[in-house]
């Protein structure tokens, strides 16, 4: 056989690898039925250019001879020697379809492909309800429906030895499970048995992405998964019996025009007319829902490359499976020794494609990264499992071996060569099976708990933060730690700002990195281009409200929504406290919620690369204060022509991959993968952020480049209420801001309004920590995003929440006691956790009505949830611990949380002002995005699992819990007041000043040769309100 055949076989099993592989994170899901569309047409014609290739390779014969092929599906080895051409008893003959059957069997496959299409849109829309998938039992049933077509289609033909009836009663065992239409079942049985358990004990972590118990959702899902199932197997069942039979006819090359055509040509038309009947549903779709046309005409780019990707895959794999089960035939006058055989039959080949997918998905299993024993792996079922596919695999080689024609000698039920090679190899698996993996029920324990590891870690890294934010301790060391800490010069009014600073008893003078973060890529732009965004921005009738600042005093400029003049009342009020010593300027302020500025990877990187490059800073130069003509340089909006906006409404649909994602590397996981399977917990995205299942990394656990799960996992990100975003670099200051947003970050009015405050009086008391109740307390609304009938709400995070806490049905990890001075993770049923903790969970939504949400997700929210009554806002204070979340953007209650005397646990996308300033595990006890860390953070403060006896499985950490809530209460005291926003917004607008001047590389406060430590030069200050006042 030419050695060029050879490539086939490794053609299907690199084709089923990288689609094993690749599958799970896939954008092409995203719109299953228009990938099923392409990948289908493109298929019918990987059909055609097998038909026709072969045809081209077939060789001549002699018209009165024909072959005989030894090597069938049952395992025959008949006679090789040519024949006349009036005597075909081949068993392939009796094979031989009328086109009737033909007709039939492809409108089978075009109604079965058509269905299935249509069976998985509607399970991926709810994929969240799926349980584990029989798909692994195809072969198994493939092999079972070999066995009746060939003793359906066999006549009586010689037999070799191998073929006599056995001679002992022991031999019929071999005979049946080695010999035979017979000898595919055994293996198929153990392959579709370990991959059915391989995929089971995989999918055990569940996510906490809701599939709604008060709807009959699940159990019409299961249905449907069975349904798909049958079609499966119809589908593959019928194109078994025709590539069959096409390569039986391309066997015995007989030159009849009724045998030329091949069944190809009808496996190409089901497909490519099951590709055509989609097509036509998209059509009929797109002229009765106006509402959907955008939607099925939009092809993202990450989209169209895995679409790409699969088109290309799909249909070679096709090829090379073909040509592997079909070898091109020599000449029948060709010596006997000369002529070739078919490589593989196609139930070898389709038994090569189960054992590829079922040990890459084993090895995958196997290698997903552990962090700190997280997440458990089942290792002792997956070794199982791995151990059934090699001895599946061993029979497999064993009988396709014996099937090849040879007269191979009978093996006997005794320790002969084979059995003895079966054990050394499955003794070697289990061997290093064992050392690789520690053989535990849910994976290896953990020395000590990561939780006091992670507190210790934030204790250190709170004393290091602490000591370099206020470093200085007059004027010129500020300036000094600036220069260094900055490399330019403060802006003009430093030494005003340092007064201001030091007079309200700031604890935070020379760490302000969040601002020199969010204003860095302004910097790219000149001044000039600064302001006329800003005109522009504020001229355009949208939710951004400016304030402009004129010879010491400021006021609202542009539309401002009516609702949201309160906001605009409290920047006033703020900027009035330092106004004075501000330059004139104008200021665009974002009044949604939610952020709006997403720029691009790309144009980020470029920002920061031509971002501005200051002189190094001479403190003997004197100070260069801003521009006197400032004024004149801002624009008039009300002379601005009206142009195309910069923002684009996007509220209402998901906007993960269309902003939240933009800002990440193109070579990121958020932009090469997408997680479409919402129910399954993704712990490979948790990793980088995380020691266990527990958060290390707070800033980096909202990051959505390493995160692609995080577009099912936020209202943000899956259906905010009212964003309007942008792609340019746009100076827009807003509330709060996710990761991979440009907003400028300010303190929030809500805040400094005191709208939800801590205060207490004899009706509410706030006790100390030790006499409150052992409570996990959370009361609020459905704001965080909008479901407008789509079912956004079910990702959620406040919904998830809430259904975790009271509707969960899937087993948890939790980690818990393992043993002597260790820990493990262990699965445990969610009801039974909550009798178990010594913490009670009480999350629920309250208020008139679930808000935020069309028809029918308001009524299958209020089912699945219920209302509770509402709290008064000091009630909070008799509960130990207190959950907080996002809300339609940054979450307003958390400063008043943090100077209570509980236990903050905090769960947030919105990242604000004082990002730094506190510490994770210091001041509150961070929760993953995801929720699956909860249980376990819970059982480390609260306490598991109390006996009769009274001792406890885990013990409580309330000693660690009071000193968070202790030390939470004193540092957001002294670093969260209203004072400390004051600060805060000062010097963001002096910088601010400083980057919209002409002269921003010159202007700088410097001191003078005078100046000594202490005090700030106020004339300073005064000669800027002078100048103005002249102007």
């Amino acid at each position: 056989m030419d050695r060029k055949w050879l490539l086939y076989p490794c053609g299907v099993v690199t084709g089923t690898c990288y689609l094993a592989s690749t599958v799970d994170k896939s954008f092409a899901f995203d719109r299953p039925v228009h990938s099923a569309a392409a990948v289908l047409f493109l298929s019918g014609l990987a059909f055609v250019a097998s038909y026709f290739l072969a045809s081209s390779s077939r060789q001549p014969h002699r018209k009165d001879q024909y072959l005989l092929i030894p090597l069938d599906e049952s395992g025959r080895a008949v006679s090789r020697e040519p024949s006349p051409a009036g005597q075909r008893t081949s068993i392939f003959q009796a094979r031989l379809l009328d086109i009737k059957t033909r007709v039939a069997l492809a409108v089978l496959l075009l109604v079965a492909v058509c269905g299935r299409v249509g069976v998985f849109w509607r399970v991926a829309k709810d994929i969240e309800c799926a349980g584990p998938t029989p798909l692994a039992f195809i072969p198994l049933v493939l092999a079972l429906y070999n066995v009746g077509y060939h003793l359906k289609y066999s006549n009586p033909a010689p037999r070799l030895a191998a073929d006599l009836p056995p001679t002992a009663p022991l031999d019929l065992l071999p005979n049946l499970a080695f010999r035979g239409p017979t000898r595919y079942v055994l293996p198929s049985f153990l392959l579709s048995i370990s991959s059915f358990l391989a995929t089971w004990r995989a999918s055990t972590l569940r996510s906490t992405y809701i599939c709604p118990i008060i709807s009959s959702t699940a159990s019409k899902i299961h249905r449907l998964q069975f349904f798909g199932f049958v079609l499966d197997c119809i589908i593959v069942l019928v194109l078994y019996t025709l590539v069959n039979e096409y390569l039986a006819k391309t066997d015995t090359s007989s030159p009849e025009p009724g045998d030329s055509t091949g069944n190809a040509l009808w496996l190409a038309s089901a497909f490519i007319a099951s590709s055509v009947v989609l097509a036509v549903v998209g059509l009929i779709v797109y002229a009765s829902m106006p509402e959907h046309r955008q939607w099925l005409l939009e092809f993202p780019s990450e989209y169209t490359h895995s679409l790409l990707q699969l088109c290309f895959t799909i249909p070679c794999t096709i090829v090379c499976f073909l040509f592997t089960v079909s070898a091109p035939q020599p000449p029948c006058y060709a010596p006997p020794l000369t002529r070739q055989i078919r490589m593989y039959g196609v139930m070898s080949a389709v038994l090569m494609i189960g054992f590829t997918s079922a040990f890459t998905g084993v090895i995958r299993t196997l290698r997903a990264g552990v962090s700190h024993s997280f997440p458990p792996k089942p290792t002792t079922s997956l070794t199982l499992c791995l151990i059934l596919l090699t001895i599946a695999l061993i029979l497999f080689l064993i009988t396709d071996a014996s099937a090849e024609g040879r007269a191979l000698p009978k093996i006997h039920m005794r320790l002969g060569r084979y059995q003895a090679l079966l054990f050394l190899l499955l003794l070697f698996v289990l061997s290093m099976t064992r050392y690789g993996y520690y053989a535990s029920s849910y994976g290896p324990s953990t020395p000590g708990h990561p939780i006091a590891t992670l507190i210790e870690t934030a204790d250190d890294q709170f004393e290091q933060w602490a000591r370099q934010a206020k470093r200085s301790r007059n004027l010129p060391e500020a300036v000094k730690h600036y220069q260094e800490r900055y490399l330019r010069d403060p802006p003009p009014g430093f030494d005003i700002w340092y007064d201001f600073a030091t007079s309200r008893s700031s604890d935070i003078i020379d760490d302000f990195d969040n601002i020199d973060e969010d204003l860095a890529p302004f910097s790219s732009l000149s001044a000039a281009e600064l302001r006329g965004r800003t005109g522009k921005i504020l001229a355009d009738d949208n939710s951004v409200g400016g304030i402009r600042v004129r010879n010491g005093t400021a006021e609202s400029l542009g539309k401002i929504p009516f609702n949201r003049t309160w906001m605009k009342n409290d920047i006033l009020a703020v900027i009035e406290k330092f106004v004075q010593y501000l330059p004139d300027m104008d200021l665009a302020f974002n009044f949604n919620d939610e952020c709006m500025v997403a720029v691009p990877f790309e144009d980020m990187q470029n920002a920061y690369e031509q971002r501005q490059v200051y002189p190094d800073p001479k403190t003997t130069k004197p100070t260069v204060d801003f521009s006197a003509n400032r004024a004149s340089s801002w624009w008039d909006i009300t002379e601005v022509p009206m142009t195309d906006s910069y923002f684009r409404p996007t509220g209402f649909s998901p906007t993960y991959q269309s902003h939240g994602s933009v800002a990440c590397p193109p070579d990121s996981r958020a932009r090469q993968e997408r997680h479409w399977d919402t129910g399954a917990l993704c712990a490979s995205c948790a990793a980088p952020h995380s020691m266990g299942i527990f958060i290390s990394n707070w800033t980096l656990s909202a990051s959505p480049c390493h995160q692609p799960d995080l577009a099912n996992l936020h209202g943000f990100h899956l259906s905010p209420s009212a964003l309007d975003g942008t792609h340019a670099l746009i100076p827009v200051f807003s509330m709060g801001r996710a990761p991979g947003y440009a907003d400028i970050r300010y303190p929030p009015a809500f805040n400094y309004l005191d709208k939800a405050s801590y205060a207490f009086d004899e009706k509410h008391p706030d006790p100390p920590f030790s006499k409150k109740e052992k409570t996990l307390f959370w009361r609020g609304s459905t704001t965080e995003g909008m479901s407008p009938g789509t079912g956004a709400w079910k990702g959620m995070l406040r919904q998830r929440l809430v259904h975790l806490v009271n509707n969960e049905s899937h087993p948890q990890a939790i980690l818990l006691p393992g043993g002597k001075k260790s820990f493990a993770y262990t699965m445990e049923d969610p009801a039974s956790i909550k009798d178990q903790l010594g913490v009670k969970l009480d999350a629920r939504f309250s208020g008139a009505s679930i808000n935020h949400c069309a028809k029918p997700d308001c009524e299958i929210q209020t089912l699945e949830f219920g209302l509770a009554s509402g709290i008064d806002f000091k009630g909070h204070w008799r509960f130990k611990y207190l959950f907080d979340a996002d809300g339609q953007g940054f979450s307003g209650r958390f400063i008043p949380f943090l100077r209570s005397n509980s236990v903050v646990f905090k769960s947030a996308l919105y990242r604000e002002w004082y990002e730094g300033r506190l510490i994770a595990w210091k001041h509150f006890v961070p929760v993953d995005l995801r929720l699956h860390d909860l249980w376990s953070s819970v059982a480390f403060f609260g306490g598991y699992g109390e006996g009769e006896d009274g001792k406890w499985t885990m013990k409580a950490k309330e000693k660690e819990a009071e000193k968070i809530a202790r030390e939470s209460k004193v540092w957001s005291e002294k670093v969260l007041r209203k004072e400390d926003m004051e600060i805060y917004m000062f010097r963001l607008l002096l910088e601010w000043g400083r980057l919209t001047d002409e002269r921003r590389v010159e202007l700088g406060f410097r001191l003078g040769p005078d100046t000594k430590g202490g005090k700030g030069n106020r004339k300073t200050a005064g000669r800027y309100v002078e100048e103005r006042a002249e102007l």
